[in-house]
Parts: C-alpha cells; structure tokens; sequence
C-alpha cells in the first residue's frame, strides 16, 4: 500500500482504528489520572466507535483495518513482525511463563496492551495502553508516508511500537521516525501547499524539526505554538492539547476554528532550502496566515470548541464525519462545573462562557454541525455518536490513524 496524505481533504482511502478495549476499563477506575476528560460507558463507547467505522466503510466506501487483527496477520504472515510482537509483549526483556515464544499472537497482541506483570500469585498492570484508540497520534500521515512519532506522555510512549507493527503488516511501513524532542498525530494537518504543525504542550521544536528531517513533501510549514486558553485562569493544555482540537481543515480554502484561540496562536513559517528548512520571516497569528492562504474560517463557540467540533475526519472536500456536539454540549458542561468547583477562580470564566454559548445556541436553533455558518460554507458535515467514546479527550480526527488518501 502506498501510504500518504497530501492535502486533509483528499478522498479518504484507509484508516487504521482500534476499538476500545479491556485497557479502557482500568483507565475508568481513575479517569483523570489516564488522560481522559470524564467517567463514560464502555461498552456505549464501543458501539459509538463500530457506528463510526460502519459510516466511514459504507457510506464513504473507506477500507477500514482493525489494528489487532493487522498485528495478528502481520505476525503469522512475517517472521520479523513476529518477532518485534513478541519484544513487545515482553516489555522490552521481562521473562514470561509460558514464553512469547509460545503464545498465540492474540495473546501476545493483549499482552502488550495490557502489560500485566505476574507474582506472588497476583496480576498487576505495568503501562498498559489506555488510550491506544486515539489512533491519530502515534505516527504522522505525510505527503511522503508515514512517519514514526514520539509520544509526548510515559503514559502513551509503548503504543508507537505497537502501531508500526499494524503499519508494516499494512505495506504502509514508516518512511522516517521522529528521533528527538516529542511529535504527536494530532498536531500535524496537510493542506495542500503547506502543512500546518502544532508546538506545544504534545509536540515541542525539537520533534518538529526531527519530522521535518524526514523528506515529509512540503515546502512551506507553518509551525503554530499552542495558545494559552483566554478563559482559563492560568494553563489547561488538556483543553487544547493538539492542533486539531481548536483548528482543522474542512476542504480546499476552508478551515473551522475557535477565533479566541485561532487570534492567540502565533504562527512561524519555514521554507524548504536545501535539505532542511529556514525561517521565512513571516510573522503573525493563524487566522491572519490562513487568510493569507485564501481560506475562510467557519467559527465555532467556545462550548462547541470544548465538544469537539473541529475534531472532524474529512472523507472527500467539504465533507466530514464530526462529533454531533449539541447531543454531548451537556455532558461537557456538566464535567466543566465539576472542574470548575475542585479548582475555584481557574475555570469560571471559561464555564460562563460555555453556559451562555448553550443558551444561545439552543435558542438559536442548532450546535455544529447544524450552524448557518456551516450551511453557508457549502460543507456536508455527517453528525456520528460518539457521546461516550469522546470522554477520552478526542474525537472523529483523533480515533483514526489515516494511512491514505
């Protein structure tokens, strides 16, 4: 298969998904100790995750592969796969009883997941892959394949090695590996021309410049530093973590983004020269550098922002799987309150605005995808439940690793 993604809104050929799975239950034990948002259904979060797959395969005729079952065929199909399951089922060099050797490679495939560790006649959890179904961050989808990422958190760091295995059984091996500093999915956005990369609190300069070392097809990147939400009193990155959670690209000329923060987040834009890049000089925000790239912005509200709304997966120009954020709206506002009463003074502001986005919004008619500004921007945006799957922090963009476009 060959791998790569020039542009966001090129057609959607392949995915790769992982459905949440026993991993997800631990992590509900303690969610905000697991990098997720909230408490949530499981087995409703499963459902919501088959219902995504099920649109993107029938109704957008996108080959949807299942990272389990591409480990397990890779293992039985290539010795090497094989092997680097095994390495890491093993932990990197733990004994196992019986060995890896002789486990199947879907024990192996929930070994690795799950990292138990045995003694005493007792079974406890080492870094167990909890939010391994936000599938977009552990590699980068570029113009000239993908790209080995580095997790930002010790938390998400074992995935990487998992997900290469799905890659390589794909035929869509990776092209390159970020080798220093940290570089997730979730901050980088082809678009055409240009790619738009996040610096932040997931993605840090070093990451970005070991990418841009890997020939990843553009000329021009606009590296976007994180902006420091307006309405939190101090800082939350969980509240804008990655590029794709304020910000992302709907079609050719069209981006949806919250402007609060799309006005705060300077932009540094780097020419190719040579084999590496240099700084063009360019200064100024994300909205101003958007405009000059002729695209116009669809704004969402503060409280639609916080539900998910420009963490849609474009399957063709101007068409979208997104988050239906008037059926979640409560259940954020809900966790924002409980936040904003364990922390007094640092979310109130930002819980206001949320509340008087809601009343508004329900008073005038509809939350994204339902918007006028949406209709008027000529964009087909199909709402999926994903109520509970997003309590993990994340949405459409997120629970997909696209391979290619």
């Amino acid at each position: 298969m060959k791998a790569g993604a020039g542009a966001e809104w090129h057609t959607l050929r392949d995915v790769l998904v992982h459905e949440p799975g026993i991993e997800v239950f631990f992590a509900l034990t303690a969610p905000k100790h697991h990098l997720y948002e909230r408490f949530f259904c499981l087995d409703a979060a499963r459902q919501e995750h088959r219902g995504l797959c099920t649109v993107l395969h029938d109704d957008f005729g996108v080959r949807v592969h299942r990272l389990a079952g591409a480990v397990r065929d890779g293992a039985a199909a290539d010795h090497a796969v094989r092997a680097a399951l095994e390495e890491v089922a093993a932990g990197g060099g733990r004994a196992m009883d019986p060995p890896a050797a002789d486990r199947d490679a879907g024990n192996l495939f929930l070994t690795a997941v799950l990292d138990p560790v045995a003694g005493d006649g007792r079974v406890t959890l080492g870094k167990t892959m909890h939010n391994l179904y936000f599938m977009r961050d552990q590699q980068v989808c570029t113009a000239r394949g993908m790209v080995t990422g580095r997790m930002a958190t010790a938390e998400r760091q074992r995935e990487v090695a998992l997900t290469g295995l799905a890659l390589a059984a794909l035929g869509a091996g990776p092209v390159g590996a970020v080798r220093a500093g940290r570089c997730e999915g979730g901050d980088v956005i082809p678009a055409g021309e240009f790619a738009l990369v996040g610096c932040g609190s997931r993605s840090d300069r070093a990451g970005i410049e070991s990418l841009l070392s890997c020939e990843i097809g553009f000329d021009e990147v606009a590296v976007v530093h994180e902006p420091v939400h307006p309405l939190v009193r101090g800082r939350d990155p969980m509240v804008n973590m990655h590029l794709d959670t304020y910000c992302n690209i709907a079609g050719d000329g069209i981006a949806v983004g919250t402007p609060a923060l799309l006005d705060r987040a300077a932009v540094e834009v780097l020419h190719r020269e040579g084999d590496g890049f240099v700084t063009a000089g360019w200064e100024g925000n994300l909205t101003s550098y958007l405009e000059e790239k002729e695209f116009a912005v669809v704004p969402i509200t503060t409280l639609e922002q916080l539900c998910y709304a420009s963490n849609f997966l474009c399957v063709r120009d101007r068409v979208a799987v997104a988050v239906d954020a008037g059926a979640l709206a409560p259940r954020v506002l809900e966790r924002l309150q409980e936040k904003a009463a364990e922390r007094p003074g640092k979310y109130d502001a930002l819980l206001a605005a949320a509340r008087e986005d809601y009343r508004r919004l329900m008073a005038g008619g509809g939350f994204f995808p339902y918007t006028k500004e949406v209709a008027a921007a000529g964009l087909e945006m199909v709402p999926v439940a994903l109520t509970n799957a997003t309590g993990g922090y994340g949405g459409a963009h997120c629970m997909t690793c696209t391979v290619r476009r």
